[in-house]
């Protein structure tokens, strides 16, 4: 390990057991403004001391000083990059060399102190700098004048609100390893680098794993990170990703191509409760043995991971002052396409995934079954172009709002209940998130499967957090309905973010939504007795408090079960 001097500034060379006490420089990059390995040997020459980073380092030695340490390590001068031996030892050394500090010193050269800048930084955006924020004992913060911000510790609660990492990992650097691999994934969702293969490397020691670098492979570096991790992990939730909106690709690898699939996975939990069977990976794909539910679907099965939504209500007892914290989970089930005998592929239609929880009784019956899981992204095909506003909608069926947790099944019930007797048909469902417009607005979504949708409307107050909600259940066997409110004037509000000129009269307040509610009520009253009578209308239950995710969202749960009858 190669470290900086801090009273001579020269390069020294220690290994193993002689590595002296040193501080850690996290920062950000600034292209050719950075100083070299090979020009900090040239640091006399006015070039390189004119240089922002020459200045940046300088500065981490001085606070060293004061701090009573003799080194500091950083990376634009302490490692040789033209050497790619070398760069490969440090980016699987690097998570180990901020965990093995004695301090890090964020310095974050975008922000003044006490002026609001610091939640707006750079340093929060980019890969590199998760792993420097989590791994070492102690994160100091520093502005660009190296005022002190504060420390890691101390600023964890407006860290987890800008980064969405639970707080708990920020607090106990000692739990990291202990988060799912889609929650560890969810931390870099929205983080950037700039080449593309580092959005992999960066995660080396998150998921403490090591593995050759090869730039030039490009999205390839983050499949290779994923099957690393199976390689040493039974973590199902690697599979409980996300696919993004704008990717109209319904059939796609087992794998994500990024961690932003992973964006909505930070409260996915390991569930110990499940199957915890070994897997392994090939080159071809992955042999599992999982809960498997067979549908009416074209070729779609839904499969169950040992993982599932952890979400918390507050519960108050006598014997306990302060309250307690209740968690309520939800087993997450994702679709697979069957392309041959036992092997499937990972689907995304009518959505990523699914919520079942235990109610359904059904579910506790499931035998695992084996499988191979196809890795193959050649068998992905993009979704069919139409004009019709129907199969447009149900084509680009997306994920619900994080905010709301749906959870879809059909079949019949337990007479007099909604929990799941025989589990048979899910046939053509549809969840389409037709508008989502987030704090103090109103959110529509349309859940649809056979003859029957359902619109529900969701008014989100200025907290996010559900205050009114409305359903209305419309037997529709052609979408006809669907099809004209897309089309006519007076529903264009909710299929078109462009149609909101004048809010006060569209769909997108709680005052307006009563009556559009009311005028779809009208229109289907009399279509839906004889299906209401013969109990064939979906059960719908909303549940009248909200849970709370791992970083205090709110959660309206919402259970449909469409009641068709089974089709021979």
């Amino acid at each position: 390990m190669r470290l900086i001097n801090v009273n001579t500034l020269e390069l020294e060379q220690f290994y193993g057991d002689q590595i002296p006490r040193y501080a850690i420089l996290s920062h950000t990059w600034d292209g050719d403004k950075e100083v070299t390995f090979k020009e900090w040997k040239h640091r006399t020459d006015n070039a390189v001391r004119s240089k922002d980073g020459y200045a940046k380092i300088v500065g981490a030695c001085r606070r060293a000083q004061a701090d009573g340490l003799q080194y500091l390590w950083c990376d634009t001068n302490c490692i040789d990059k033209s050497s790619s031996a070398e760069l490969t030892e440090a980016i699987n050394s690097m998570f180990a060399w901020y965990h093995d500090s004695h301090v890090c010193y964020a310095y974050l050269a975008d922000v003044q102190a006490k002026t609001g800048q610091f939640k707006k930084s750079r340093w929060f955006s980019r890969g590199w700098t998760l792993q420097e924020l989590l791994a070492p004992s102690s994160v100091i913060f520093f502005d660009y004048r190296w005022t002190v911000l504060g420390d890691r510790s101390e600023l964890a609660g407006l860290i987890s609100s800008i980064t969405r990492i639970h707080i708990e990992a920020l607090r106990d650097r000692s739990t990291i390893h202990g988060y799912s691999i889609a929650q560890r994934m969810s931390w870099a969702a929205d983080r950037q680098t700039t080449r593309l293969e580092d959005i992999a490397y960066c995660l080396l020691g998150i998921f403490d794993i090591n593995m050759p670098l090869l730039y030039g492979e490009g999205q390839k570096a983050f499949g290779r990170l994923q099957r690393e991790i199976i390689k040493i992990s039974n973590d199902q939730s690697i599979l409980a990703w996300d696919l993004r909106a704008s990717n109209t690709y319904s059939l796609t690898s087992a794998l994500a191509p990024s961690p932003a699939e992973f964006r909505f996975c930070g409260s996915i939990v390991r569930n110990h409760e499940y199957d915890q069977s070994a897997y392994s990976i090939t080159n071809l794909g992955i042999s599992m043995k999982l809960s498997l539910m067979k549908t009416l679907m074209g070729r779609i099965v839904l499969v169950g991971l040992n993982c599932s939504k952890e979400l918390h209500r507050e519960a108050t007892y006598s014997q306990i002052p302060n309250g307690a914290q209740v968690s309520r989970h939800f087993r997450i089930w994702i679709p697979l396409h069957r392309l041959g005998e036992d092997i499937y592929s990972r689907t995304h239609h009518p959505l990523s995934k699914m919520f079942l929880g235990q109610s359904y009784s059904i579910l506790g019956h499931l035998i695992p079954t084996d499988l191979f899981l196809s890795l193959d992204t050649s068998r992905a095909f993009p979704t069919q172009s139409s004009e019709d506003p129907i199969q447009i909608l149900r084509w680009n069926s997306s994920p619900s709002l994080p905010c709301l947790l749906l959870r879809v099944a059909a079949g019949k019930t337990i007479p007099r209940s909604d929990a799941l007797w025989e589990a048979y048909d899910l046939e053509d469902v549809s969840i389409v998130q037709v508008k989502s417009r987030g704090a103090s607005q109103v959110s529509h979504q349309f859940i649809s499967s056979g003859d029957f949708s359902i619109l529900l409307s969701v008014f989100w107050d200025a907290d996010v957090v559900p205050r009114k909600w409305l359903y209305t259940v419309i037997y529709d066997p052609k979408r006809n309905t669907i099809t004209k409110m897309a089309s006519q004037t007076e529903w264009a509000c909710i299929f078109y973010a462009e149609q909101h000129a004048q809010p006060a009269q569209c769909c997108n307040n709680p005052a307006s939504m009563y009556p559009l509610h009311e005028k779809l009520q009208k229109i289907h009253a009399t279509s839906l007795t004889a299906y209401v009578k013969v109990e064939e209308d979906p059960i719908i239950t909303i549940e009248s408090r909200p849970l709370w995710d791992s970083f205090g969202q709110a959660q309206l749960i919402v259970t449909v079960i469409f009641r068709k009858k089974m089709k021979i």
